[in-house]
């Protein structure tokens, strides 16, 4: 393609292969006024300027406040004084003309501190499927589908576009009955289910809400600890009592995400679960759910992601054939 691209996107391969400029979006804080930095060359190129001109900022930042500082405890000294007022009334001109300057650290990327609690303990067989048949009035989309899950394993749904990927997961979670078949989920087990397209958020309910209707009543968490694990995926401060609505994508996969914390999981249903998150974020979700020991259903195009979560074993759609997970159905995983 010859024309011009204005991309908006985390995906950082696309980037690096398709963008010669960068625009890079800089706010000190929330309160301030934003700026535009150019920053020529691709993402991956960007992104070690960035990280020195970062760097640069910071130590100028400091200089400042330090002479700032100097300066002022000399006003102060000499201030109150007579014969001293014309140098400090110079010296506070010089203050104001550093005031005017001022640099500000540059507020790095938020980084996500993410944790999911220890899954109750389940029977050795998680979920048990039996001839899973789906349709919507035309011809079947899969029909046949059997599998078994077992404790702590990680299972990878693949499958190109229509292969009925997500409808799978809508069945296992309850949100649709199959056509013909069954599953059933083993003893203690319970799923937390996180939807591609965030059906499960209700436009007009605060993120506050949300997860108070996630709670299990028997834990009987307080508004502060529901507040924490927000925080932990960055929703923090008056955003918490926004509606859902008002939401970026990236904002509603967190919350999404911070509901399925909340209740007490042992099966994650995992529909595209890094859509929208930015490379940081995306990265402290893989670290948080590579180390959890529950059972994992998961539907991903996203190959590192895929690869950090370590499958167990894979299933074909529509077909519904079962193998072993290897490094080489990873060049599979971006196409599916």
């Amino acid at each position: 393609y010859k024309g011009a691209l204005l991309v908006i996107s985390h995906d950082l391969e696309l980037l690096d292969e398709a963008i010669t400029r960068v625009l890079h979006l800089d706010r000190p804080d929330e309160d301030s006024e934003g700026s535009i930095v150019e920053y020529r060359g691709t993402y991956t190129q960007y992104g070690i300027s960035r990280e020195a001109d970062e760097a640069r900022q910071s130590k100028k930042a400091t200089q400042q406040s330090k002479e700032i500082d100097r300066l002022q405890r000399v006003v102060d000294r000499f201030g109150a004084k007579a014969s001293k007022a014309a140098m400090a009334h110079s010296i506070e001109k010089r203050i104001g003309r550093i005031e005017d300057t001022r640099v500000h650290a540059a507020r790095g990327a938020r980084v996500m501190k993410v944790r999911f609690p220890e899954p109750p303990h389940c029977g050795e067989t998680v979920l048990t499927a039996e001839g899973l048949r789906k349709t919507f009035g035309g011809p079947d989309i899969f029909h046949d589908v059997s599998f078994d899950l077992g404790r702590g394993e990680r299972l990878l749904v693949l499958g190109l576009n229509g292969a009925g990927k997500t409808s799978l997961l809508r069945i296992l979670a309850g949100e649709v009955k199959p056509d013909n078949g069954e599953f059933k989920f083993g003893y203690n087990v319970q799923a937390g289910y996180y939807a591609q397209e965030h059906d499960n958020l209700i436009p007009q309910r605060s993120l506050v809400e949300h997860m108070r209707d996630q709670a299990p009543a028997a834990l009987g968490l307080t508004e502060t600890q529901l507040r924490g694990m927000l925080g932990m995926f960055g929703l923090s401060g008056d955003k918490v009592y926004q509606e859902s609505a008002t939401l970026s994508g990236g904002e509603k996969t967190k919350l999404a995400l911070a509901m399925m914390m909340v209740g007490k999981n042992n099966l994650l249903l995992l529909d595209e679960p890094t859509n929208n998150l930015d490379p940081s974020s995306r990265q402290s979700v893989a670290d948080a759910l590579s180390s959890w020991q529950g059972a994992i259903v998961l539907v991903s195009h996203d190959a590192d992601f895929v690869e950090q979560l370590s499958p167990t074993k894979i299933l074909l759609m529509p077909d519904g054939q079962e193998d072993y997970f290897n490094e080489s159905w990873l060049e599979i995983v971006s196409l599916a």
